[in-house]
């Protein structure tokens, strides 16, 4: 009798035990594998310049159970663009950025995994820009005196900008001026460095009258590619006494907030005051009247219409 209980309890036990094995086993989900989704996909700026980059963001999930490897390859306009493995856990969000660049003009699609975007591209041409502050029109002309020049500045608005001349209206006047030269310089934005500079023959402008007066005429004079990313100086440093060479037109149109008397070369370059230099009685001996008539040619790269 005692054996036939044990044997029935052992029995119920065994029944048991399966039954709760089945319950849990029937109550746990299934882990699913490693499963990304692209939630966001951003662009840059979405209109750019030929060669200008862009830069492109993604958000990238695991939805999945499993930890697991996003290697899904950046694609623009369904060709490789860049690549990026990148080990996520299940439920994690990782950021990705990406930074491209094209060349040629056009609408461009960007695709990552399941997300797409998009960028325009804008063609650039080149653009010839003259940069002055004079009206053509010469009031008198003016000498810089011993050891001086004229200086003015520039600002391209867009850039780079690449100078292929200096125009100067100048001539010159009296006497004692043969065989001496001048220097035409390039300055960048701090006033000192020379980033060009050449000495001429002072006949390279011409001989004038000053009594009765002729008025100065425009001498071109051609700049090695150069390209400038803002502020500039040209300063023509003549180093010539009163009627003695070369004398700068004077334009008064506009008021001057770029025109200056220095002496000296660079870097060593000392602002004039125009009434130390000429009767103070004179129009020009006011600074905020003196343009000088140098003018800068040069190309840059602009949006197509």
């Amino acid at each position: 009798m005692m054996k036939y209980i044990i044997a029935v309890r052992t029995l119920l036990f065994i029944a048991f035990f399966v039954a709760a094995s089945s319950i849990a086993c029937a109550s746990q989900a299934p882990i699913t594998p490693a499963s990304f989704e692209v939630i966001s996909l951003q662009v840059a700026p979405s209109e750019v310049l030929e060669g200008q980059e862009i830069t492109i963001t993604a958000s990238v999930t695991n939805t999945g159970g499993m930890p697991g490897n996003f290697d899904e390859p950046l694609m623009v306009n369904g060709i490789k663009a860049s690549s990026t493995v990148i080990t996520m856990q299940p439920g994690a969000t990782r950021t990705l950025t990406y930074v491209t660049s094209k060349n040629k003009s056009g609408t461009y699609t960007v695709s990552l995994h399941n997300a797409n975007a998009k960028f325009s591209v804008k063609a650039m041409v080149q653009r010839e820009t003259e940069l002055k502050y004079d009206n053509d029109s010469s009031k008198t002309a003016l000498w810089a005196g011993y050891n001086g020049g004229f200086l003015i500045d520039f600002t391209p608005s867009e850039t780079p900008f690449r100078i292929n001349k200096v125009s100067i209206c100048g001539g010159i006047y009296g006497v004692g001026w043969e065989g001496k030269t001048f220097e035409l310089y390039i300055l960048d934005s701090d006033m000192k460095s020379v980033l060009y500079n050449e000495s001429y023959a002072i006949a390279r402008f011409p001989v004038q009258s000053a009594f009765p007066y002729q008025p100065p005429t425009w001498v071109d004079f051609d700049i090695p590619q150069m390209n400038l990313d803002g502020k500039f100086y040209v300063y023509l440093y003549t180093s010539t006494g009163e009627h003695k060479g070369i004398q700068v037109g004077v334009d008064d149109s506009v008021f001057n907030d770029h025109s200056q008397l220095v002496q000296g070369k660079p870097p060593y370059l000392t602002a004039i005051t125009p009434g130390n230099l000429y009767p103070p009685t004179i129009w020009y001996a006011d600074s905020t009247k003196d343009n000088w008539m140098i003018r800068v040619v040069g190309t840059s790269l602009v949006p197509a219409d």
